[in-house]
């Protein structure tokens, strides 16, 4: 039994675990409905699965049921935990390189005696609070290639090259960690700048979340060349596999069909929607503010170099920083 206002979901879990886990899609009284929708007594609904699907974090917002909630957040604290991992390790490994040294040659032991020396049980343990930013990579990188005593009962000697690189203050350049924009809940872009493939960017550490990715010349980023254990230095994988969030202005002339027509040529390019505002600037011209999914840089430009072509656009910019403009691409 149900309570009042249970949605399509919180019946997905009600009937199992994996059912809700996987829901992508609902029919109610053999309509498709949101899956967000509240049941009433006495409807006949279906629940449609996939494989490979996973709870939105979004749900959290509209289910009611104890049960829906607790199964969500267990499924996302899971997921988040070894996207965690993985891009802990992937951290590590990019800052060992700046020692001339691999996970491989530091060893399993040598990084199991470490995380157990940190009061965490494992390895696995020690990447996943990298990966969420509660440990900083480069000061367990510095720990992993220092010298260390002799080794005696139950310790584990430092890998061999590692000791005298460290302890002797070499140390090269780290390696940057590649974005591909698929890590998961353990890497964020920043809202204030929208990073794109293309952007020069910088990775913020965020306690408990892991990387935030800002743009290089984002002014949220303040002085943060002075504090080297607040960012991490980053680039774009070769070939990203996503689709990224950013904010391009339109100014355009208060024409009938303006919005529809700049709308259509957003989508001939291969771009989806995800939100427009619209506010009138001085009786004639018309101020809408898209909230586009591009690939990178040269999908924005190709998105933009249409929209120069309608004859109502008269000016396009690409917002960062609420509102601050950059790259403005103007018809004068």
């Amino acid at each position: 039994m149900l309570p009042t206002g249970a949605t399509v979901v919180d019946f997905a879990y009600a009937i199992h675990s994996d059912v809700g886990n996987t829901c992508v899609a609902t029919r109610i009284d053999r309509r498709l409905a949101s899956l967000r929708t509240p049941l009433r007594s006495g409807q006949t609904v279906e629940i449609i699965t996939a494989p490979g699907a996973k709870p939105n974090a979004a749900w959290l917002n509209f289910v009611v049921t104890g049960k829906a909630r607790a199964s969500i957040r267990s499924y996302l604290k899971n997921l988040q935990n070894r996207e965690a991992q993985v891009l802990g390790q992937r951290m590590l490994s990019a800052e060992l390189a700046a020692f001339g040294l691999t996970l491989e040659q530091v060893g399993e032991a040598r990084i199991l005696a470490h995380a157990v020396e940190s009061g965490l049980e494992n390895s696995a343990k020690l990447f996943a609070e990298i990966g969420l930013g509660n440990r900083m990579p480069m000061l367990t990188a510095r720990r992993l290639a220092g010298p260390s005593e002799p080794a005696t009962d139950g310790e584990v000697a430092p890998p061999a090259g590692g000791a005298s690189e460290a302890s002797d203050g070499v140390r090269r350049r780290a390696r940057r960690l590649a974005i591909r924009g698929t890590e998961g809940m353990v890497v964020h872009f920043a809202r204030c700048c929208r990073p794109i493939p293309g952007d020069p960017i910088t990775g913020l550490f965020s306690a408990g979340k892991g990387i935030v990715v800002h743009r290089n010349e984002c002014r949220n980023l303040g002085d943060f060349h002075s504090k080297r254990d607040k960012w991490l230095e980053v680039e774009w994988a070769e070939d990203p596999q996503a689709e990224f969030q950013t904010e391009i202005r339109v100014d355009a002339g208060n024409r009938r069909g303006a919005l529809a027509t700049i709308a259509s040529a957003i989508a001939e390019q291969g771009s989806n929607i995800e939100n427009v505002n619209s506010r009138d600037k001085d009786g004639m011209t018309t101020t809408l503010d898209f909230l586009v999914n591009v690939t990178g840089r040269k999908h924005l430009a190709g998105i933009m170099r249409r929209l120069r072509q309608i004859p109502a656009v008269t000016h396009i910019v690409r917002l960062s920083n609420a509102g601050r403009s950059r790259e403005a691409l103007g018809k004068h």
